[in-house]
């Protein structure tokens, strides 16, 4: 049998209680799990069992059905609720609907009502559970596209420019893709055409041939690598290994050439980069792989070309560019600690690998230091504070761009913490704010969330998620707890009568008070009195 809802019963009659529960059949599809004869001990239940439905009668003592509902409208929304109830007012149908409610029934009720109820309430939840069921067909099918979405992302990185590169780079951090642990190298290789004989689907079928085969040769070196269509070519990334690289790859390369057109019958040519480390460079890798390829393409002396063998380089410095810019401003407003190190890695490995003349490396370092700036400008801190001293006195001490580096993710830690702690410190503030109101107007029987709420002036699903993060707690319970110990404190030192020290803790029915205070210490009022004379 399918696995069956669970619903908990809401009303103040026993009686009643038991007859709609007794008209709940596990053939229905349903279960009652619990039932409570108030609000308050229902949204225990609901916090412990984790209910799907709750049903509930709408006029109740202390807090009635409605008012039940926004709480569970609030704190668990996506459980369902149901209204019983035996005023059929047209103002009362008109509050249900407002808050969402999937029925409302009316006593006395029938089989045939529960019945009804309950198969129009299974085909909305199977519906919903078939959606969810659905969303993780979804991230299955998902994951088994994940080479094509990694590729696609080289792809797009490749192909942008740099526009757009953070998001690209993010994802394929996500998929377990890095180049910033070790060098590597990229590959260019084109699969040469024969216009004679190979119409163009023929080409592209042998292409696919080819980037499987050499794929293959990759792996039976146990080179790690990455490898896609890009611009007409095959791009292959390879990390380094660290003994005999250079050798194995020579081997490899000639391998791919030789078994292509012996298995194959075609012809490809190779262009191999320098080695490099981290994502910003794979641009300047793929050029490279471009470059030898042309050149050794020329004149056809040369089926494997190696960038480091021709003098297509010639060390000019690279700018800080707007793209650049725009980037590290991205991954400082939402990147993490581990994605702001990791660009200053790259950007690091950038440099280090370019000659630089002393006007460049002052132009490039002002570029990163502004940024910063700014930045902190806009969290409302002062990057020479942060900093300990002058910006300028500071970059004057940094002997290099590994210095300067280390000095910008000290700086970008520092904000991080600061803000966390900042916004830590105003949650806890609003929190102490919220219990001190509480403990000045414990005694109203008017006090709820939304009185409070309104005098913070804050949302109350905002105020929930601190009293559950800070607390552990409700702010239901939080109430019941300071009521309960001033009510402990007026029994154990003031002779007043039960139902006084009732109205005093805000309680008007002297009757919910008893039945509070003996959950809460285990003893009723009275006989707490007798034991702590």
């Amino acid at each position: 049998m399918a696995q069956l809802y669970k619903i908990i019963l809401v009303d103040d009659e026993d009686e009643v209680r038991g007859r709609i529960s007794s008209k709940i059949s596990e053939e229905s599809g349903f279960v009652v799990v619990a039932t409570a004869g108030n609000g308050y001990d229902a949204l225990e239940l609901i916090e412990k069992l984790e209910p799907d439905v709750v049903l509930t009668d709408i006029k109740m003592p202390f807090i009635n059905g409605l008012e039940l509902a926004a709480m569970i409208r609030r704190e668990h929304p996506a459980v369902k609720i149901g209204f019983i109830t035996g005023y059929d007012e047209f103002d009362y149908a008109r509050e249900a609907i407002a808050l969402n409610a999937c029925s409302y029934l009316t006593k006395p009720l029938t089989q045939e009502d529960i019945s009804t109820f309950l198969h129009t309430l299974k085909i909305e939840l199977d519906d919903e559970y078939r959606e969810h069921y659905n969303r993780e067909q979804m991230r299955l099918r998902y994951e088994k596209s994940i080479p094509l979405v990694i590729e696609n992302c080289f792809v797009s990185f490749l192909a942008s420019g740099s526009q757009g590169a953070s998001r690209d780079l993010e994802q394929l951090r996500q998929n377990g893709i890095s180049l910033d642990e070790g060098r590597y190298l990229l590959l260019f290789v084109m699969v040469e055409r024969n216009p004679e004989s190979w119409s163009l689907i023929e080409h592209e079928q042998l292409r696919l041939s080819v980037r499987d085969r050499l794929s293959g040769l990759l792996r039976l070196d146990e080179l790690d690598h990455y490898h896609f269509m890009f611009n007409e070519g095959l791009v292959y990334i390879i990390k380094e290994k660290k003994l005999g690289f250079d050798r194995q790859l020579d081997e490899l390369c000639n391998r791919m050439v030789q078994t292509s057109e012996q298995f194959l019958s075609v012809r490809i040519s190779i262009g191999v980069s320098a080695l490099h480390q981290g994502f910003r460079l794979l641009g300047t890798a793929y050029d490279q792989a471009c470059k030898a390829l042309s050149l050794g393409r020329f004149g056809g002396l040369a089926r494997i070309a190696y960038f480091d063998q021709t003098e297509v380089h010639t060390g000019s410095p690279p700018r800080f560019q707007e793209s650049d810019g725009r980037n590290l401003e991205h991954v400082l407003r939402f990147g993490d600690s581990s994605a702001i190190i990791n660009y200053f890695a790259e950007l690091s490995a950038q440099v280090s690998s370019s000659r630089w003349g002393p006007a460049d490396a002052g132009v490039y370092a002002i570029s990163i230091v502004g940024i910063l700036a700014r930045h902190a400008a806009s969290v409302n801190m002062d990057l020479n504070e942060l900093a300990g001293g002058g910006i300028l006195d500071t970059m004057m001490k940094l002997r290099d761009f590994g210095q300067l580096f280390s000095w910008c993710s000290a700086i970008v830690a520092r904000i991080h913490e600061r803000g966390e702690a900042s916004r830590m410190k105003n949650a806890e503030r609003l929190l102490e704010r919220a219990e001190n109101y509480v403990i000045k107007n414990y005694s109203n029987p008017e006090l709820t969330m939304d009185t409070v709420c309104e005098s913070l002036g804050v949302s109350a699903s905002y105020l929930t998620q601190l009293f559950k993060k800070y607390k552990g707690s409700s702010f239901v319970k939080s109430v019941t707890q300071v009521r309960m110990q001033k009510a402990i404190e007026l029994l154990s030192t003031t002779g007043e009568l039960i139902v006084e020290v009732a109205l005093r803790c805000g309680y008007r029915d002297v009757y919910y008070f008893s039945h509070s205070f003996k959950k809460f210490t285990g003893v009723p009022p009275k006989k707490y009195r007798e034991d702590h004379a």
